[in-house]
């Protein structure tokens, strides 16, 4: 099985409340509604979003604590 990670996802409160609904019907989580589009091939490509971004996956180094402000986000004193 694989290892599965957590992102943040910002959505408008009106595609959240559809995701909601349409899990809520199929008997599902939402995670899983979301997971199942992005790994679905799209109609252009025929690729999933996940193939597409892949090569832009990866790590950065860093602290683990999340910036607050604009002087710690970018970095400035």
């Amino acid at each position: 099985m694989a290892v599965m990670r957590g992102i943040t996802c910002k959505l408008t409160e009106t595609t959240l409340q559809r995701l909601r609904q349409e899990a809520r019907a199929a008997g599902r989580i939402v995670a899983a509604l979301v997971r199942e589009r992005v790994e679905a091939p799209s109609e252009a490509s025929g690729r999933s979003v996940f193939a597409v971004s892949s090569d832009l996956a990866g790590s950065v180094a860093g602290s683990r604590k999340a910036a607050t402000n604009k002087r710690r986000r970018f970095g400035r004193a």
